[in-house]
């Protein structure tokens, strides 16, 4: 008889963000994010709840990286408050994945883009 087991996009967004408090903050971390981004806004677009879930789960691990990161740097209060704000957007997809309300969810994905953008603009060349 088979046990059952958590699925693989939980276990995989689990072991992800482990992995992610210990990134480093560079042009390959920032491409993952960007990726990962990318693939929240395709999975909410088909409304698929569970790989949403994980994108958004990886997301959250992230800028708790992000954040740390501008913490760390000093005198970057816009990249902590916009690292911030992208964290409370991700907190609002995941309670409107959870609502299976889509569309909103899909309407702050975008929101948390235009954030992303407003801190690349401030801090491109870091």
């Amino acid at each position: 008889m088979r046990t059952k087991t958590p699925t693989a996009g939980l276990f995989l967004a689990l072991a992800l963000t482990a992995l992610s408090s210990r990134a480093e903050v560079d042009e390959d971390f920032m491409q993952t994010v960007e990726d990962t981004h990318k693939s929240l806004t395709s999975n909410l677009a088909v409304q698929n709840a569970e790989s949403s879930n994980v994108d958004a789960k990886l997301l959250e691990g992230y800028f708790v990286e992000i954040e740390d990161h501008f913490v760390k740097k000093g005198d970057a209060q816009d990249g902590v408050d916009l690292s911030k704000k992208s964290r409370d957007l991700i907190a609002d997809i995941e309670k409107t994945i959870a609502a299976s309300d889509f569309d909103t969810a899909s309407r702050t994905s975008a929101e948390l883009g235009r954030t992303c953008k407003a801190c690349h603009k401030i801090y491109d060349n870091d």
